[in-house]
């Protein structure tokens, strides 16, 4: 950790963004949304049992040389430090304890955190600031990760209008009107403890993250907090479900975010909303194979048909608990001891 720590030191630019392949087809939609609910069960059960590891390996190891690349660059340094902020989410609020002291088990390092939390819209996270490395992260949670099933069964696939794109001069930005509903909910209190930090440590680094929902939510605060004047540095999320149309997606890359949408193998919530609905991922997504031993930096039309969109079937829950190694139902655990 603290070779990690270090290396945050060094982080200035993280992905750019380098049009959409074809959509699949309605056969493939309806298959991948039987099997994702036939099989969830089976899937969680199986990661409840096999007691994965929750940490990272030797093998994934941070390497200060992998830091020191060319601006846009991925930096995998970042993802292996951001899934830790992303796993501390899950003991905010309603979720757990040892976030608001900064002592849950991913709680790495120090942070004076703010909590915020929305009972009826599941959004949980915290605001941070780490005088270490002078940063500030923003980091949102996810759903419960054993109530997930019952999220996925109860998407929510109604679009509703992004108003901040015709202030921009866009027409048809449409977002999820679950996930736009979860942000508005948390909004005040997360521009607050951005503001408040930022006015006191006017040089951090302004990070964002988050795992599942907290993905989608992550995003739409990237753009909320850069429409407020706030330079976000990077995004970094996990196992993000589409979270707006084509045209949103638009809106968003004229803020040019450095943005990795890390993707799992064959994680299924990536697949949600399905693109039939006309939905549409960002750039640029990072796709890892099935032991997260090698990645694959995506191209820029948030839909690479090479990487988890070459998947007719993503149907492994294991895949989406699990990020750069790191077990979220484990962590998820020792949240609520």
């Amino acid at each position: 950790w603290r070779g990690e720590r270090s290396c945050l030191n060094a982080i200035s630019d993280t992905v750019g963004r380098p049009t959409p392949p074809p959509p699949p087809s309605t056969l493939g939609n309806f298959l991948l949304s039987s099997m994702v609910f036939s099989r969830i069960v089976v899937t969680l059960t199986v990661l409840c049992c096999t007691g994965l590891n929750t940490g990272v390996t030797s093998s994934m190891a941070p390497n200060k040389m992998a830091v020191q690349g060319l601006a846009g660059d991925y930096n995998e340094t970042l993802a292996k430090v951001a899934v830790k902020w992303a796993a501390a989410t899950y003991c905010c609020g309603t979720l757990g304890h040892g976030c608001d002291d900064w002592s849950c088990p991913s709680c790495d390092g120090s942070m004076e955190t703010v909590v915020f939390s929305h009972s009826s819209t599941d959004a949980n996270g915290f605001v941070g600031y780490d005088s270490d490395t002078n940063i500030i992260v923003v980091a949102f949670a996810g759903t419960d990760p054993l109530s997930i099933q019952n999220w996925i069964d109860d998407i929510d696939i109604i679009k509703v209008d992004y108003p901040p794109c015709s202030a921009a001069g866009l027409d048809g930005c449409k977002v999820d009107q679950g996930f736009y509903n979860a942000y508005n909910s948390v909004q005040d209190d997360v521009r607050s403890a951005v503001a408040s930090f930022s006015a006191d440590h006017p040089s951090a680094k302004l990070y964002v993250t988050g795992h599942s929902l907290g993905a989608a939510m992550s995003m739409l605060a990237a753009l909320d907090l850069s429409d407020q004047g706030f330079l976000i540095d990077a995004l970094y999320n996990f196992g993000q479900p589409r979270t707006g149309n084509e045209a949103f997606v638009d809106y968003y890359n004229m803020k040019t975010i450095n943005t990795a949408r890390i993707t799992h193998h064959h994680d299924p919530v990536p697949h949600l909303p399905m693109e039939s609905w006309r939905f549409h991922h960002e750039p640029t997504e990072v796709y890892y194979n099935e032991f997260s031993t090698s990645y694959t930096v995506c191209d820029g039309s948030g839909e690479d048909p090479k990487c988890s969109d070459a998947n007719l079937l993503d149907v492994n829950l294991v895949d989406h608990l699990t990020y750069m190694k790191y077990n979220f139902i484990t962590n998820y655990l020792k949240c609520k001891l």
